[in-house]
């Protein structure tokens, strides 16, 4: 009779995330997943198969837990263009911290090697995506009109991107807060 499974895939799934965002693809090797997950080797082999499928859950796990509950703020229909500014002020702060530095586990990846692959590339591609469309949906709920939703959901995006890349690279406030600053004159 074979044994059941002896660890939750999910709760393995966000481990091995949090492995991936904090070395990147190339840089987390097995060994390290095995010791951020607590899954053997061979539990990991046999219920994701590779790195690169327990790398695709990884990223799709992302889109569904992480990405919701980032853009929570922005999801009222009510909302100003104040409360957009304060959603990037508040990513702004917490860029600076020690947990914010890690940036965004997308835009880490936009930047890896493993964009290579074309599913890693669809993923980050869709994801991407979805934060546009979020962001034009929030614009138009702000009272912005769907032609200045549609020219700034994509500079906000990039905003968006700046941000995090600029918190992995581990910059102050000195830097983060200018540069919003000056990118949420845009609202105006």
């Amino acid at each position: 009779m074979p044994r059941s499974r002896e660890f939750d895939p999910d709760r393995a799934i966000d481990a091995a995330m949090r492995v991936f965002w904090a070395k990147g693809y190339g840089d987390a090797s097995y060994d390290d997943l095995v010791a951020g997950t607590g899954v053997s080797r061979k539990g990991l082999y046999t219920a994701f198969g590779d790195k690169h499928r327990l790398f695709l859950a990884a990223l799709k796990s992302y889109r569904v837990s992480v990405v919701p509950e980032l853009f929570a703020a922005l999801e009222a229909e009510d909302l100003t263009p104040e409360d957009i500014r304060a959603f990037f002020v508040r990513l702004g702060q917490m860029a600076v911290t020690d947990a914010g530095r890690q940036g965004c586990f997308m835009a880490r990846t936009s930047a890896d090697d493993v964009m290579t692959h074309d599913e890693v590339r669809h993923v980050v591609e869709r994801h991407l995506q979805e934060l546009q469309t979020r962001l034009h949906v929030a614009l138009r709920n702000a009272g912005f009109g769907t032609s200045r939703a549609d020219r700034l959901a994509p500079y906000l995006l990039g905003v968006l991107q700046g941000l995090f890349t600029l918190a992995h690279a581990g910059v102050g406030s000195n830097v983060i807060d200018p540069f919003l600053e000056e990118a949420m004159g845009a609202l105006d």
